[in-house]
């Protein structure tokens, strides 16, 4: 499949990074790594706090992304962007339980053989619906972005920051809990609401236009111009997260530091961001169209790993890993690599072959219509 060559290939490593992180998270979540680190304790537990407050950003950076290179289209709806999105979604909702219901007919229940026809709204998967959603509400967002001054949109980006990252997770914290409740008025689910991914394309869209820490300039001795003082900045941030945890451990406030919309993973997900916007890779044209490659299958190797069948067949089967033996183990760093490279791996060859078959597909029905024209 032809890469096009708009493509920013220090963004399109950035989606593949965020990709390994989710398949990480997922490590955490369904290997049980988050809950067996907590009962090992010591070391054991601190190089997971590390590691996972270090993986809290994939989600809203995707739609950061989104927003940055959306909001400078001028088209009111743009259907093929849509149905880009949508059909691969369509697709795997469908051939999933049916390739799965041939070996194991008795798992794929009424329930799923009824939501595998609406993914969109059955929530399938909750990021494909939030990522339909945020895309049908662009063009109106792109709308009112161009109306507002530059004061104006940071103002409103400090609205919603203060609503869903310092009110929204304080309001679950003793001794606010109670106090200054948010429930009736706004729930983020730890931040995976319509609400903070509206946020997250606003946040996008502003850095495109203004860059967040200075105005549009090339100036290469501008502080602000340096990769590396948004890695370190993104680095610290994580840091203070962990410094958090074991500072406070009895309070709940793991929890609430793992969501999605907490302030610091905010401000991480902006410096990340703004760290692989400022390299450069016009140098390495050749690693450059590899990266842009690898990086269509993304969304691909979400769908079909985060599937409810073959989530299932993953965690509970091929990769038994919910064990204390696995993590006491010598080298299971490398081997959670070694599983999120493979599942990684296979989920996008397995995407390459259905867009090798949509290719093929739809080059046969260009010719076979052009025969009838």
């Amino acid at each position: 499949m032809e890469v096009k060559k708009s493509r920013n290939s220090n963004i399109e490593l950035l989606r593949i990074l965020m990709m390994l992180q989710i398949i990480f998270l997922h490590v955490s979540e369904y290997g049980e790594y988050s809950d067996i680190a907590s009962l090992l304790e010591g070391k054991t537990e601190l190089i997971y706090w590390v590691l996972w407050l270090m993986c809290r950003c994939p989600v809203f950076v995707f739609i950061i992304i989104m927003g940055y290179f959306l909001s400078e289209t001028k088209t009111d709806f743009n259907r093929k962007r849509m149905l880009k999105a949508y059909l691969p979604m369509y697709f795997y909702s469908l051939a999933i339980p049916f390739v799965y219901g041939i070996f194991r007919p008795e798992e794929v229940t009424d329930e799923l053989k009824i939501k595998a026809f609406i993914p969109f709204l059955s929530r399938t998967w909750y990021f494909m619906t939030l990522y339909l959603l945020v895309l049908i509400l662009s063009p109106y967002l792109n709308k009112m972005v161009r109306g507002l001054t530059r004061n104006q949109f940071l103002g409103l980006l400090g609205i919603c920051f203060f609503m869903l990252c310092i009110w929204q997770p304080l309001s679950m914290l003793e001794p606010f809990e109670g106090i200054i409740g948010l429930k009736k008025i706004l729930s983020t689910q730890g931040g995976k609401s319509l609400y903070d991914f509206i946020f997250m394309y606003l946040l996008g869209a502003y850095m495109r236009r203004y860059h967040i820490f200075s105005s549009h300039n090339n100036e290469s001795d501008n502080l602000w111009n340096k990769p590396f003082i948004y890695l370190v900045g993104f680095l610290l941030l994580g840091l203070i997260n962990v410094f958090i945890v074991y500072k406070y451990p009895d309070d709940g406030i793991d929890s609430v530091i793992g969501y999605n919309d907490n302030p610091l993973v905010v401000l991480q997900c902006t410096c990340i961001f703004r760290f692989f916007e400022k390299l450069d890779f016009s140098r390495y044209e050749r690693a450059g169209r590899i990266i842009n490659y690898i990086s269509i299958g993304n969304l691909g190797v979400y769908m079909i790993h985060e599937h409810p069948l073959l989530r299932h067949l993953i965690w509970d089967e091929i990769f038994t890993i919910d064990n204390i033996s696995f993590y006491t183990g010598i080298g299971y760093l490398f081997k959670i690599i070694g599983i999120i490279l493979v599942i990684y791996i296979a989920c996008w060859s397995i995407d390459w072959i259905r867009r090798m078959l949509a290719t093929l597909i739809k080059k046969a029905y260009i010719s076979l219509k052009g025969e009838v024209v």
